[in-house]
């Protein structure tokens, strides 16, 4: 954690101040803001660190893509000067996951990004923690941070729930942010696809990893093959060429395999909370909710989910649904309530199962672009 975090400007409320990044003192009014220009990101190389002196500004690719990227904190008691009310209007306090681009004095000129709407959703990650933030704001922004553009400002309340120690104002460290994938059926029904909770998968080791492990989820097992493997405990390894959202998928169902299984249970929960127990349905939402591919307060029987998403199979995702039960493929893995293909199908319970079940009478979809 190197550098000063303040990177606005009094005109919405906040401060421009100079910094110091790795000892040397930089001024907050740099003369523009070093960024990369990815024309072309791919899967395994989206965390590479924007080359120093180069000078525009950062377009994110598709979903599952991302960058390594300079990042500052604001706002909160102990930076009183950026207030409490975004660019946009909207009151930061009622509204914590929330990002300002950096760039400009305007909406217009505040491109770090690329120039992005407002409420536009960012998947940010800060070592092993992972959250989506709207853009709520925007602000001048600074010179690099560790030779990385300086190009978004996450509002305390925002950093503190990645685990970013509040530094009043005067933080600033490596993120990776990136596009999260669609949210699915959640337009479909009308839901609105915020998150109440913006939270994800946390590691399971008490060690924080480096800010932009290879998975973007440490703590998710990797395999080289091309599909996701069973292992020993009962997890599953997901690919190490998955998209980002498969392997978000294959963390939530580590999270809860192994659960019991209790016919409505996880029902009338937030899928971001982990139930005692589940039955075939909340189960499978839980995963998909792991990608944010459904809204955090989605509910529904395994009948609703004959709707979700697209029809037909999908290149890494299949959900086989009825009125009487869902199950799925991720990555060629079977997520299942039990072990409905048989002897040698893996744990009797809520998990990860090895072997292919007929899809008989079930209705076969999967979520857009998976």
């Amino acid at each position: 954690m190197v550098g000063e975090g303040r990177s606005r400007f009094p005109l919405y409320g906040a401060i421009a101040t100079g910094g110091v990044i790795a000892g040397v003192a930089v001024a907050g009014f740099g003369a523009g803001i070093l960024a990369l220009l990815l024309t072309t990101l791919r899967q395994g190389d989206g965390c590479a660190a924007a080359p120093a002196g180069t000078a525009s500004s950062i377009v994110l690719g598709s979903p599952g893509t991302g960058q390594l990227v300079g990042a500052t904190e604001y706002g909160g008691p102990g930076d009183p000067g950026s207030g409490t009310v975004g660019a946009s209007g909207a009151n930061l306090l009622a509204h914590p996951d929330s990002y300002a681009e950096l760039g400009g004095y305007t909406f217009q000129t505040a491109t770090a990004m690329g120039g992005l709407p407002y409420m536009t959703p960012l998947r940010v990650t800060w070592r092993n923690r992972s959250a989506i933030a709207y853009k709520r704001d925007f602000g001048l922004g600074g010179g690099p941070i560790g030779g990385l553009p300086r190009v978004i400002d996450l509002w305390w309340q925002f950093a503190v729930a990645l685990g970013i120690p509040y530094a009043n104002g005067l933080w600033s460290g490596p993120v990776r942010i990136e596009r999260p994938p669609a949210a699915g059926a959640g337009n479909l029904l009308g839901q609105s696809s915020e998150p109440s909770d913006t939270l994800l998968v946390p590691s399971a080791s008490p060690a924080d990893p480096a800010p932009c492990a290879p998975a973007g989820l440490a703590g998710v097992p990797l395999t080289s093959g091309a599909r996701a493997r069973l292992l020993p405990d009962g997890l599953a390894a997901a690919p190490q060429a998955a998209p980002e959202a498969v392997k978000q998928i294959i963390a939530a169902g580590n999270q809860i395999a192994g659960k019991p299984y209790l016919y409505g249970g996880g029902h009338g929960l937030p899928l971001s909370q982990v139930a005692p127990a589940y039955d075939c349905s909340s189960s499978v939402e839980h995963l998909l909710y792991g990608a944010r591919l459904l809204p955090v307060a989605y509910d529904a029987a395994s009948g609703e989910l004959e709707s979700f998403g697209a029809p037909g199979l999908g290149r890494w995702v299949t959900i086989y649904a009825n009125p009487d039960h869902v199950f799925m493929y991720v990555a060629g893995l079977r997520w299942d309530t039990h072990n409905a293909a048989g002897p040698g199908d893996g744990s009797t319970g809520i998990g990860w199962h090895p072997l292919v079940r007929s899809s008989a009478g079930f209705v076969a979809r999967h979520p857009s672009g998976l």
